[in-house]
């Protein structure tokens, strides 16, 4: 069989590594072997919750060093043999080129002990590390790769995983077979199924189109707007699948010594006069922040979704903000950073809520490049949005936010980094509660919202299978009488 697909990103980059985008998002484990593969947020290793995908077994030898032997019998699309120095080869170019920040954080080093034996060192052991290691690099032939052509690398590429590439147009379009001799025949990872023969991906960048193309019986699946997912959700010839959205906004204040926002007064006048539900009005369906974390880590505590987060309260604002010397006759002024890529109508309500709190919110949008070149400049900025997402738990997102000296809002506080250690040590309910009060306290950053995406499919596609909140399209479940609108 075969199912059509629409996703929304024209920015196709299906080598093994390469920055983000929808698809590579929804076909990079699909069609690129990885060491194991993580079938839902918190699988831990530790507790044989991780599937193996080319590694054959993984044996801790202590917090930061662990022993993998990978399946003797790997090869890629192109008759490529993979052995261990492959792997090797794979992990050292990832960490080189950048792509993913969990390889650039946790990832030391690694040697082939043997054709089909490895050893991996991490540099950073913290809860999570291995898993992340383990499941966040695709793995190539270094022969193919160092002999191919830029061309070839991207769009005929000697995959490892349970697919292969037959035919690509860039910017438009990417289609994928299962491989008949796939070398894998049981134990399969999720990433590996091949409940369909055929995944053909097509571009259409528009909201309205990809509605369009569904009711038209042009595509069998798309990301469906929150603003017309209505028409599909009562109509017994569609199923529809939400799930939030694994990035999730929030507002950093930039805290450096100097700057107006090291006055935690400041922080909660401005947190106090704005609402994130006003500004979540043009993203669509959204979920209110009740922390910086959305609720999706198992160690994510229920009851702070019961309780106030910074709510609407405009007289309070202008108290916060007297007591930090600011009024009508002496305004704050705020240069505030964000993606030029993004949607703007967010920010446009953020400023016009901040004015009636008499603050001046300079909107300064950069392209993605432009904006990661100033990102980590204390002087480049006042405050921020940013999102980040959940890969295993809530402590692990924090530490991305708050962890060390380099955190993302500039601030040195021990007593923060003290309550985020005990956090990370033991992920009681008390300690999480500590940590999560301290920061409403300071108000570093500030959660917004996260965004509740919609997946539609023609009925005969019974089950969309997620992965890392994003579909896998190799494990998706259909009717018996399921035929693709292409027959």
């Amino acid at each position: 069989g075969k199912v059509v697909v629409a996703v929304d990103d024209d920015s196709f980059t299906i080598g093994p590594w390469g920055s983000d985008s929808s698809v590579r998002d929804w076909t990079e484990a699909t069609i690129w072997a990885h060491l194991c593969y993580r079938p839902f947020i918190g699988a831990m290793l530790e507790n044989d919750e991780l599937q193996m995908y080319a590694a054959k077994s993984v044996t801790k030898v202590d917090d930061a060093t662990y022993d993998v032997e990978i399946y003797d019998n790997i090869v890629d699309s192109q008759g490529n043999a993979i052995t261990a120095s492959d792997v090797v080869y794979s992990y050292d170019k990832l960490a080189e080129l950048g792509f993913v920040s969990e390889i650039s954080l946790y990832y030391g080093s690694s040697e082939a002990t043997g054709d089909y034996t490895l050893t991996i060192n991490l540099k950073d052991s913290s809860e999570g590390a291995i898993e992340a290691v383990l499941c966040d690099c695709s793995i190539a032939s270094q022969s193919w790769y160092e002999n191919a052509s830029e061309d070839e690398i991207n769009s005929n590429p000697a995959t490892t995983g349970a697919y292969i590439i037959t035919d690509m147009v860039t910017g438009s379009g990417v289609t994928l077979e299962a491989k008949d001799d796939y070398w894998k025949t049981e134990d399969k990872a999720d990433a590996e199924f091949q409940n369909v023969k055929e995944i053909e991906i097509r571009c259409i960048t528009e909201a309205s189109s990809r509605t369009i193309a569904l009711e038209n019986g042009e595509i069998d699946m798309a990301e469906i707007s929150s603003e017309e997912v209505g028409r599909f959700e009562d109509n017994e010839d569609y199923n529809v699948t939400k799930y939030l959205n694994g990035m999730s906004q929030y507002l950093i204040f930039n805290c450096s010594e100097g700057h107006a926002c090291s006055d935690v007064n400041v922080r909660l006048g401005v947190a106090y006069a704005f609402d994130a539900y006003n500004m979540s009005l043009s993203a669509g369906e959204c979920v209110m922040s009740h922390d910086v974390a959305p609720n999706l880590g198992p160690d994510y505590v229920d009851a702070w979704d019961e309780e106030e987060y910074f709510d609407y309260n405009l007289d309070l604002a202008k108290e916060y903000l007297a007591a930090a010397g600011y009024d009508e006759s002496n305004p704050l002024v705020l240069s505030f950073l964000n993606s030029s890529q993004a949607p703007q109508q967010p920010y446009v309500a953020l400023q016009s809520m901040l004015a009636e709190a008499n603050i001046v919110l300079n909107i300064d949008s950069q392209d993605r490049a432009a904006r990661q070149a100033i990102q980590n400049d204390p002087t480049a900025w006042d405050m921020c949005e940013y999102s980040n997402s959940v890969a295993d738990f809530t402590t692990t997102y924090w530490n991305d936010l708050f962890g060390g000296e380099n955190n993302q809002c500039f601030v040195e506080d021990e007593t923060m980094q003290e309550l985020l250690a005990a956090a990370i040590a033991d992920r009681s309910e008390e300690n999480m509660n500590a940590f999560h009060e301290y920061i409403k306290e300071q108000a570093y950053i500030v959660g917004a919202y996260t965004e509740v995406r919609s997946i539609v499919s023609t009925a005969g596609i019974t089950d969309i299978a997620l992965q890392k909140l994003n579909p896998l399209l190799n494990a998706m479940t259909f009717t018996e009488d399921y035929v693709s609108v292409e027959g």
